[in-house]
Parts: C-alpha cells; sequence; structure tokens
C-alpha cells in the first residue's frame, strides 16, 4: 500500500515546478509507476528536452480527482 502524507496549502505554494525526483521522493513511488500515472491515468507533465516537469497546481489537481469521499 502506498502512504501518502499529509500535505499543507503552505507546501503546495513553494515552488510552481515539480520535479519527477521531488514527486518519486515525497511520494515514495518508482519511475515505473510515476510513468503509469502519466500514461495511464492523464498526470499532465512537459517535457523539455529530456527532462520531465510537472506544473504543481496540475499535479495536486489531477491528485485530488483520486481523492475518496468518506461516507
Amino acid at each position: 500500500m502506498i502512504h501518502f502524507p499529509n500535505l499543507k496549502e503552505e507546501e503546495k505554494k513553494t515552488s510552481p515546478i515539480l520535479t519527477r525526483d521531488k514527486i518519486l521522493e515525497t511520494f515514495g513511488i518508482s519511475k515505473t509507476t510515476l510513468q503509469r500515472w502519466t500514461k495511464e491515468y492523464g498526470l499532465p507533465y512537459h517535457k523539455v528536452n529530456r527532462r520531465v516537469f510537472f506544473k504543481t497546481d496540475e499535479f495536486y489537481n489531477w491528485f485530488n480527482t483520486y481523492k475518496i469521499q468518506e461516507n
């Protein structure tokens, strides 16, 4: 099971860009999982030459679409 840390609003505002390594470190996932999120689940990303970047607001908007509502 993947452990997702509790994220505070202040942490979201630190940088407008997330790198692949920052996401891997924060969520404790593999590169394969991140690639699957982009290909199969539509995680938006930006590619400059061979470097991959994620806009922070786009990432968290995408991430929140998978939030499970408690009953």
